[in-house]
């Protein structure tokens, strides 16, 4: 396995036991939808500062990314640190969920082409074959209740508002 990928793995389990300790601390009791905003940002700069602590020689472009989701009515907060190593820098980061048995890693970004806004893509491996990608099969797929890779992107895309 690459050296990158396996420190990739060490710092993704060292964020996970962090992220754990941060939520009860952090978040206990503060449902105030202003200052979500705030909370989840500040902690993800103290988490890439930890990271930077640990593993100054790992390069800060491929630090694991962390989606933060708070459900508000049900007081709970549900913290998704990126599974797999991603060497795409075009990529915004949407969530990551499972599937069946399967971990996957949700993103988009701007499409080229002008018939669809977005592109979507479904990484479930560190190497660079291992990518679901589409744009109107998401779409088309989610509205069709489809629970499949890239209709789960397309819903993420809806819930973080990049989606009308």
């Amino acid at each position: 396995m690459d050296e990158l990928i396996e420190q990739f793995i060490e710092i993704r389990e060292y964020l996970m036991c962090q992220i754990s300790q941060m939520i009860e601390v952090y978040f206990t009791g503060m449902w105030d939808p202003c200052m979500k905003f705030v909370i989840i940002k500040e902690t993800n700069i103290i988490l890439d500062k930890l990271i930077e602590q640990e593993y100054p020689e790992f390069p800060k472009k491929y630090y694991p990314k962390v989606k933060f989701r708070i459900f508000e009515d049900e007081h709970e907060i549900e913290a998704g640190v990126q599974m797999y190593l991603n060497k795409q820098p075009n990529l915004t980061f949407l969530g990551t969920s499972e599937l069946g048995d399967s971990p996957f890693d949700f993103y988009l970004r701007k499409s080229w082409d002008p018939s669809c806004e977005y592109m979507f893509f479904a990484r479930y491996g560190h190497t660079a074959d291992n990518i679901y990608s589409g744009a109107k099969v998401a779409a088309a797929e989610y509205f069709q209740g489809a629970m499949t890779p890239l209709s789960v992107a397309f819903g993420m895309a809806i819930e973080d508002g990049f989606i009308a």
